[in-house]
């Protein structure tokens, strides 16, 4: 039998020999840069830039109050769980964000996931499934393209502003399904407001080709919580439709709201099946609990005047861009602007609008730089601030002439 006997280990010797050990590192640098030599670019609070890339559409991220509510909230429970909500990662602030959510919404339940990414994604993958046929835009945000490379399902694609589109590819589904005894179930996935061109989707249209064929409904609504409808409660309120028409909405809390995580809400079943299976909910450590905190205050500050004052700021930033000389892609209503060029040869557009960009960074305008195209996210202090508002329109202009 081997012996049990334990070798001592000269103390001495062991700390030479861990001061002396040097790991090969698990990168090799040909260069190291001194922490100063790095450029990080930054956008300066100063009162000379103008930050158009934020999306600070309510100004909730400068709100003192919500800060100091935040840094109370730290002190009793701490900076997070350190887990998912299932194992110690809920408190009572994370089921009062749910309940204040749904009522906020007019749905039966909520359920609020720490990444905003994550909370699209992991809940289409949750109930799509390879067998479903899956209806969406074709220029649809990477969370949902995430989440339907997740489920596997087979996706048909149409185009966001023509209700008539998704109807024809409806309809080759169901030709392909006829005489079948058993028929795939069939989703439809599609953003209130489109990321990629600003436009609001038609959704009554949507809607009634979806009930006739017997499509679950679920609606990203990212970008029109908070900027939509009368007291800013999203599509359903800006089209006056029943909640109970549509199957479940998902949505980021990091657009108007001001915060981080996501969320999706819905009737008790939809939203308890994520609970299970919703995989960004279940493997995630939860929301730190200020973060949570500064949700429910954020969303008591949406109001009917809010949402009045950003619609009135979008539609005048909507005209400005037009008699600027610009092509405005986006909807009057929607809180951020999708511009470009006019320029007839599509060779040109790039240089163009890279040329703008820059432009209005070297004269302290920040715009989010996308292919072919500009983003500008609106705040609405902008409307209370008519020096800085003719600074955006001065640089504008005179960068059309580039």
């Amino acid at each position: 039998m081997p012996s049990s006997k334990v070798t001592k280990i000269d103390e001495n010797i062991l700390r030479e020999r861990l001061a002396a050990f040097e790991p090969e590192p698990l990168v090799r640098y040909e260069q190291i840069k001194d922490k100063h030599d790095i450029e990080i670019p930054c956008v300066t609070a100063d009162q000379e830039t103008i930050n158009l890339a934020q999306a600070n559409y309510l100004n909730i991220l400068n709100n003192n109050d919500i800060k100091k509510t935040s840094e109370n909230i730290i002190r009793k429970y701490g900076v997070g769980t350190c887990g998912p909500r299932a194992f110690y990662g809920t408190t009572d602030v994370h089921l009062k964000l749910e309940e204040h959510i749904a009522s906020f919404l007019g749905m039966d339940e909520s359920i609020v996931y720490s990444y905003g990414f994550v909370a699209i994604s992991s809940s289409i993958a949750a109930y799509c499934k390879k067998n479903d046929v899956v209806f969406t835009h074709k220029d649809c945000n990477i969370a949902i393209q995430q989440g339907l490379q997740m489920a596997k399902s087979k996706v048909c694609y149409f185009d966001h502003q023509d209700p008539n589109s998704f109807a024809r590819e409806v309809n080759k589904i169901v030709e392909l399904e006829k005489g079948k005894k058993k028929v795939s179930r069939k989703f439809l996935i599609v953003e209130a407001v489109s990321w990629s061109t600003g436009q609001i989707l038609p959704l009554p249209e949507y809607l009634q080709i979806a009930e006739e064929n017997i499509i679950r409904v679920f609606l990203e609504e990212s970008y029109s919580i908070g900027i939509l409808g009368r007291s800013g409660k999203g599509m359903l309120e800006h089209f006056d439709i029943d909640s109970y028409r549509v199957d479940m909405i998902i949505s980021t809390l990091e657009a108007a709201v001001g915060s981080i995580g996501g969320f999706c809400a819905g009737s008790h079943t939809a939203i308890e099946h994520q609970r299970l299976s919703g995989s960004g909910y279940i493997f995630s450590a939860s929301l730190p609990t200020y973060l949570v905190q500064a949700c429910i205050e954020s969303i008591d500050l949406i109001t009917e005047e809010t949402t009045k004052k950003l619609g009135v700021l979008s539609k005048k930033f909507h005209s400005t861009l037009l008699n600027c000389g610009y092509n405005v892609q986006s909807n009057p209503l929607s809180a951020f602007k999708v511009f470009t060029v006019k320029e007839k040869d599509p060779n040109l557009i790039k240089q163009k609008v890279q040329n703008i960009y820059e432009y209005c960074k070297d004269n302290g305008i920040f715009l989010i730089l996308k292919e072919n195209a500009l983003m500008a996210n609106l705040n609405i202090v902008l409307l209370d601030q008519p020096e800085r508002y003719e600074k955006i329109e001065k640089v504008l202009t005179s960068a059309t002439s580039l």
